[in-house]
Order: C-alpha cells, then sequence, then structure tokens
C-alpha cells in the first residue's frame, strides 16, 4: 500500500464559512509523485506542479493536497473530515497502483468561466431557475452556487448537446451536476 495512514491534526470553525469546519492531516509519506496522475483522472482537479499541491472539490468541501499533508475546508462535521481522509487515502493508493495505466497531465487545467458556461447557455432569460438572467445564472453555476439541474430549458430536446457540454464544465469545476 503506497499511502499507510493520514492523522489529523487539528480540526476547527471554518474562517471563511460560519457554520462549516476545516482541519489538517499529515501523510505517513510523500505522495506527491502521484499528483500528476490523480490531475489526469479526476476532472474537476486543479494540479500546480510548481507549488507541488493539488485542489479538488467533493460536494462544498475543498480539499487540498500537499506532499506531505492534506487540508479541508468548508466540512460539516469531523464525521466528514474522517470520510475526507478515507476518500483521500483511497484516491491515492488506486491511482498509484493504476499509474502505468494513466499519462500523467502535468498542466493546470483552464478552468471555464461565466462567460464561457453562458455561451452555452439557451440565453432565454426565462427566470425559470429562480434567477433573472441567464448571465447571473452562469456565475452562481461557476462558483458551485446552483445546481445546472435548475436550467429547464436545458433539458429541453433541442438542448440536449448544450446540456453535455454544460455539465462537462460543472464537473471541470469540481462541482456537482
Amino acid at each position: 500500500m503506497y499511502l499507510e495512514e493520514i492523522r489529523m491534526n487539528f480540526i476547527k470553525p471554518c474562517t471563511t464559512d460560519a457554520g462549516k469546519m476545516q482541519f489538517k492531516a499529515k501523510f505517513t509519506r510523500d505522495i506527491s509523485e502521484v499528483f500528476p496522475y490523480i490531475n489526469a483522472v479526476l476532472q474537476g482537479a486543479n494540479y500546480n506542479h510548481r507549488a507541488k499541491c493539488l485542489t479538488f472539490r467533493r460536494g462544498i468541501a475543498i480539499i487540498t493536497l500537499f506532499p506531505e499533508k492534506l487540508a479541508v475546508a468548508k466540512i460539516i462535521n469531523e464525521s466528514e473530515a474522517y470520510e475526507i481522509m478515507d476518500l483521500v487515502k483511497e484516491l491515492v493508493n488506486d491511482t498509484d497502483e493504476k499509474k502505468d495505466e494513466v499519462e500523467p497531465l502535468y498542466e493546470m487545467r483552464k478552468k471555464p468561466n461565466a462567460i464561457e458556461i453562458y455561451k452555452k447557455l439557451p440565453k432565454l432569460n426565462c427566470r425559470k431557475c429562480g434567477i433573472p438572467a441567464c448571465m447571473a445564472f452562469a456565475s452562481k453555476l461557476s462558483e458551485g452556487q446552483i445546481s445546472v439541474k435548475r436550467c429547464l430549458p436545458l433539458y429541453e430536446e433541442s438542448n440536449k448537446e448544450k446540456l453535455q457540454e454544460v455539465e462537462n464544465m460543472v464537473i471541470m469545476l469540481g462541482h456537482e451536476v
């Protein structure tokens, strides 16, 4: 097993989001050599080769891997912290096992912005999503504040291709579809 254990250092209230928690943990070894492989297999990952860190989301939680430590923000409770540590350990070990089958990706992915998302929307400003304009919807979507499922016109037969493109962008941003 590549990564044997992850040990929590501390857990405390989140400084950026009231009502949420953050925690830090330490790996039993340096895991930076698997970062380019995780970057290749995890669509929403944001890898910085120079800084040797990789960030991704799970729901609203922001998970950052460093060579020898883990930093996570915006979790709900201690139970979620342990779930995330298990998830990270499994991700690292599974990726290491399969790295011979994966082409490593050392570059940082270009993340789509609100304007790029807007270009793929039906642009009806119909307000069916509860937002006054499609551009505002695209902005909220890019931040993970709203679900793509709220844009009902995207689910019409004539917009199936656009729906797929918008869903791919949302995944690239590390948000759930």
